[in-house]
């Protein structure tokens, strides 16, 4: 899914994966570049969460994490309906088997 949500949170259809280049339409909305990154930093907070015994979690760091999951969701209920969020949703499950002949 990572994989899927960092080409997706540059907003250039351009660094997609060539499968789902072709099934996008140019210009990303900027509320689906920013559902992907969302998803892609939160995942990587949470692994970092997870397994880095290291990492001092502030309330500050907590609250800004929970307020980007929040816009993220936000951000999906304004572009949920349209033809690119479709793509997005069957890219984070299909993508890998879109470039195999």
């Amino acid at each position: 899914m990572k994989n899927v949500c960092k080409p997706f949170g540059s907003g250039s259809v351009q660094n997609l994966n060539a499968g789902t280049g072709k099934l996008v339409t140019a210009p990303l909305a900027p509320e689906l570049v920013s559902v992907a990154t969302a998803f892609a930093d939160l995942q990587e907070a949470r692994h970092q969460a997870d397994y880095d015994l290291s990492e001092v979690l502030t309330r500050v760091d907590v609250l800004q994490k929970i307020a980007l999951a929040r816009q993220a969701f936000a951000d999906w209920r304004a572009i949920k309906g349209t033809p690119n969020a479709a793509v997005f949703l069957a890219a984070l499950l299909l993508q890998r088997h879109w470039s195999q002949g």
